[in-house]
């Protein structure tokens, strides 16, 4: 009877162990988001001076780390180029940017101004352009059109239902927002 009881304790054991081992079926993750620490606006002038602001998420700011300040000066039109990093692991930086241009269909940047005068045209190229011909906000002008101080904010939505660009700031339904950032401008 002993013997029987042993073999018995034998058999549940070795089927808890063996249930337990389905976790190698378990599903992968597919897309996983991607870590966005830096956002970098590079202004190229009339005179084609090239000067970039990069916002840090507060959780990879060094202690040299100052909060960007967006000058301009009224009446000029500026070129802009606007890029997402992974710069999490300082030995190995990352430029989100190349995915986001390779996933145009899922991806969407919009430009929000408040208490600022900013016209914004989008020049995005053929490459950060979707398949319905919605330029995503890569490339962007910006048009300073009166003295004043305000902000920006920068928002990179994934997978939007919709994308407008009717007005060239843009505007979305759905999706999920990467990352939003807010920089202060001072048009001079």
């Amino acid at each position: 009877m002993m013997k029987n009881l042993k073999l018995l304790a034998l058999f549940i054991t070795a089927i808890a162990f063996t249930s337990c081992s389905d976790d190698d079926d378990a599903p992968e993750i597919i897309n996983e988001e991607e870590v966005i620490t830096d956002v970098s606006l590079t202004f190229t002038n009339e005179s084609n001076q090239e000067t970039t602001y990069t916002f840090t998420d507060p959780q990879y700011r060094d202690e040299n780390y100052v909060e960007p300040v967006i000058l301009l000066n009224e009446g000029e039109v500026y070129q802009v180029e606007t890029n997402f990093y992974n710069n999490s692991n300082p030995q190995d930086p990352e430029l989100i940017t190349a995915e986001v241009q390779e996933e145009r269909d899922d991806h969407f940047i919009t430009y929000s101004f408040s208490e600022v005068s900013v016209d914004l045209n989008r020049t995005d190229s053929e490459a950060s352009t979707d398949s319905n011909g919605v330029q995503i906000g890569l490339f962007t002008e910006w048009i300073t059109t009166a003295t004043s101080n305000g902000e920006v904010i920068v928002r990179l939505i994934h997978q939007p239902e919709s994308k407008d660009t009717s007005e060239g700031y843009g505007s979305f339904t759905g999706g999920e927002t990467d990352v939003e950032v807010s920089f202060d401008i001072e048009i001079q």
